[in-house]
């Protein structure tokens, strides 16, 4: 790849394919959605810890902050931390009424490659951070309305530590040690495995495969395939849930009998609502599976692939929400919320120079900036006022922290899409990259309409898929 903008043109491919497959999947999703927690999740910007993958969750399903090593401030004033959960508070009490909403505060660590850049690796200031968002945010919100925990990321393979009040912890390497768990497969009852799925529309969309067939190699249909994967967070999450609800022993036909009284050993003890017990078990075995996954396909690669896969290969900062979908270890990921997203892209910055000077690229260094809407923009002032202004105050903490060295995206999505609709606010700027601009025929107030912009919407979908089959 010779150009920032053969980088760009390819990395919006890759994101129309993938938003295409959470179109086709809406329904799979939402019904997702329905039966989980509305959960905040906050992380550092490492690329290593990205997504809701791990922990079994459809992209568009958490609200995610992310900020150099999980490092924010705590004051009142900053309204973008405490919207994100009041979002969700507000959505647990409309959507979800006898299911509070989730709050988790992750650290990370990595036992082979690099730990927390923020935190100079050292995993007692990591969690520091964590500790304070705990507790704050514990002063702030009754515990029917948010539960909240802490949590720790081992970046090497994906597995998760879940932080309960109490000090009660969960660490998906000790269930893989105790248990002796080699494979994904091996979390599962033999009955689950060799029999087909019952849910007809399940099975429909992942081929009429038994789960022991969706096991199969290092990198297992399972995981690797984005249909597949979301149709069996939706129909794993419905199957704990609903059984634990009727009948705790029956999960003993679906999850291996050692594993679940392992977990109740420690699940038992910490005190939540009931109707969070069956989702978080839910989570703590797809992180299980996940983990073992990422183990086994460690254990594939070589050397060189392994040192690029523990330490840090971003290729780019992406700057704003949206980003869900992008694989691990591709971007830095700067959201608002620190108090400062200058010192946030300041460190992003450093990891993606220490990068190229291991991984040598062509181009300028690389910042997406992506606006995320909620709802439509009927108007011009709409689309002004929700992505115009806000990509131009954005962009001027990129100018500040990169200057002129730096090939910039500016782009807009919906929540409920994952879909990048690249937007060209700034004619003159040489840092730009022009893929697209899916507003250049009706940016003004004369021109714009909400028709015409699913017009101009629905053009730019039609040329990227032209392209990718061409």
């Amino acid at each position: 790849m010779n150009t920032a903008y053969d980088f760009f043109q390819k990395y919006l491919s890759e994101n129309i394919s993938d938003a295409d497959t959470l179109e086709r999947m809406r329904q799979v999703i939402s019904e997702f959605a329905a039966r989980a927690p509305k959960m905040v999740v906050m992380k550092c910007i490492d690329g290593r810890v990205h997504g809701s993958k791990a922990k079994g969750y459809p992209p568009t399903t958490i609200r995610f902050g992310r900020t150099d090593g999980n490092k924010v401030s705590l004051d009142k004033s900053n309204f973008w931390y405490w919207n994100r959960i009041d979002r969700a508070v507000k959505d647990a009490h409309f959507n979800t009424p006898e299911t509070p909403a989730v709050f988790i505060a992750f650290m990370h660590h990595s036992d082979r490659g690099l730990g927390c850049s923020s935190h100079n690796s050292n995993n007692a200031e990591a969690l520091k951070s964590v500790e304070a968002q705990i507790a704050e945010v514990r002063k702030t919100y009754q515990e029917s309305e948010l539960f909240v925990m802490g949590g720790d990321t081992n970046t090497d393979i994906m597995s998760e530590t879940l932080i309960f009040e109490g000090g009660f912890r969960i660490d998906t390497e000790d269930i893989i040690r105790y248990c002796n768990l080699k494979n994904p497969r091996d979390v599962f009852h033999e009955f689950f495995l060799r029999n087909k799925i019952g849910d007809v529309a399940t099975s429909r969309n992942i081929g009429h495969q038994t789960p022991d067939q969706l096991f199969q190699g290092v990198n297992p249909e399972f995981f690797s395939n984005f249909q597949t994967n979301l149709n069996l967070e939706n129909y794993l999450l419905r199957e704990i849930t609903t059984t634990f609800t009727k009948d705790r022993g029956d999960l003993k036909r679906i999850i291996r009998p050692d594993i679940l009284d392992y977990i109740f050993v420690t699940l038992d003890r910490v005190p939540m609502p009931a109707t969070l017990v069956g989702p978080i078990l839910y989570q703590i075995i797809w992180n299980i599976t996940y983990a073992l996954y990422q183990i086994n396909l460690n254990s594939s690669l070589s050397p060189e692939a392994l040192e690029r896969s523990h330490d840090h290969a971003e290729e780019l900062v992406c700057y704003g929400d949206g980003f869900e979908t992008l694989p691990r270890n591709k971007a830095v990921l700067v959201k608002t919320g620190r108090g400062d997203d200058v010192d946030s892209l300041t460190v992003a910055k450093t990891v993606l120079e220490n990068n190229r000077k291991r991984y040598k690229q062509e181009h300028s260094l690389l910042v997406h900036i992506n606006i995320e809407v909620n709802g439509e923009m009927m108007s011009w002032d709409d689309f002004n006022d929700n992505v115009g202004s806000r990509i131009l105050t954005m962009r001027r903490n990129v100018d500040y922290v990169f200057g002129m060295d730096v090939a910039i995206l500016t782009s807009y999505s919906y929540r409920d899409q994952k879909r990048f609709y690249p937007v060209t606010i700034s004619k003159n700027d040489p840092r730009i990259v022009y893929c697209a601009d899916v507003i250049s025929e009706i940016n003004s107030s004369q021109k714009f309409s909400n028709i015409s912009l699913k017009a101009q919407e629905m053009r730019y979908k039609a040329n990227c898929i032209g392209n990718m089959k061409g």
